[in-house]
């Protein structure tokens, strides 16, 4: 966990509001490379030149999280989800709620059996997140508004980055901030290398609502190939199957050749096998539920494949990447820029 990790996996960013992980990435662009924002917020970095249609690789900067929708009279506030929230996984937690002042910390309340009618009942009950309170330590309204909290001001689970057995990573917002950690560093190492045509680099808002940010770059951009660097949910543990997903961990870098927003062709998938084999990457082909960016761009034609990196427990405050499987990402975007952007 290098500074620049523990700096974007920190930083809040929902979809919306990816601008302090935007000046993260900025301030670690490779001497040389410059970069451009859109009115949306998208950040392209863009190596070589030359002519002909572009190769982008693509990581989008936003996590899930929540806005305030309510300050009550009595100093809770109330929450409205952003993204693919599982109400599983916020009870009970902190949080970190961005307000225009700076952060103030809360937490969700849960109800402790203690103070149960029906523990039976309550206990095997999830509400909604809209149900779910925000305990500020806030006795009114009026004290919630001199912390600064005010409505729309958006808010993420506390994230504590660790390491389990010396290799497995674990952080809420490793989706994707794991994935815009490999674009900067790929970009680092590719400094001084020639490619005839451009090759971008696209940090991307507003993937978790519906790849957003990823739209406006497919209307604006002639590409010719297309990657996204995101994560892979691996069905590696008791809960699951492999018939959800085959990913796992320790098993390199995933080619997500079938999800919910794209299908790649078999033929472009050996194609990249081949480049990842000649290399001497470890990478394994899966399917899978969710998409990625890509799924924005091929409907412009480029030839487009989304790179995963397996990861446990997709969406909950526990992601959990191996380390060998993010390195072997990193090798193959090096080595995917080399091959289509030479």
């Amino acid at each position: 966990m290098d500074e620049l990790l523990l700096g974007l996996l920190r930083v809040p960013g929902i979809s919306g509001c990816e601008e302090r992980v935007r000046a993260v990435v900025e301030r670690h662009l490779p001497e040389g490379v410059g970069g451009s924002v859109d009115a949306m917020g998208n950040l392209v970095a863009t190596m070589g030149g030359g002519g002909g249609d572009a190769v982008l690789f693509a990581a989008h900067m936003d996590e899930i999280g929540f806005v305030v929708s309510d300050v009550r009279e009595d100093g809770f506030l109330r929450l409205k989800p952003v993204g693919g929230i599982d109400p599983r996984t916020v009870l009970g937690h902190a949080l970190r709620v961005v307000t225009r002042g700076g952060e103030i910390l809360g937490v969700v309340g849960v109800n402790p059996p203690h103070l149960m009618r029906d523990r039976a009942k309550e206990m095997g009950a999830v509400p909604e997140v809209t149900e779910m309170y925000v305990d500020i330590g806030a006795k009114s309204r009026e004290e919630a508004a001199g912390l600064g909290v005010s409505l729309l001001d958006f808010a993420v689970l506390e994230k504590a980055p660790y390491v389990i057995h010396g290799r497995r990573l674990v952080c809420r917002g490793l989706d994707d901030r794991i994935g815009c950690w490999i674009l900067c560093k790929a970009m680092q190492r590719l400094r001084g290398e020639t490619f005839a045509r451009p090759v971008h680099f696209a940090f991307t808002v507003q993937e978790e609502v519906g790849l957003r940010g990823a739209q406006l770059l497919a209307r604006r951009m002639a590409l010719s190939h297309v990657f996204a660097v995101d994560s892979a949910s691996a069905a590696d543990y008791p809960m699951a199957t492999r018939d959800l997903s085959p990913a796992a961990l320790g098993e390199g870098a995933c080619l997500r050749v079938f999800d919910n927003a794209s299908i790649v062709p078999p033929a472009f998938t050996r194609e990249i096998e081949g480049v990842a084999r000649d290399a001497g990457i470890p990478c394994q082909v899966i399917f899978g539920g969710g998409g990625t960016d890509v799924g924005a761009f091929q409907y412009g034609g480029a030839r487009s494949m989304p790179l995963g990196i397996p990861m446990r427990y997709t969406h909950a405050a526990v992601e959990m990447v191996d380390e060998g499987d993010v390195e072997a990402t990193l090798d193959l975007v090096c080595a995917l820029a080399l091959r289509y952007g030479s």
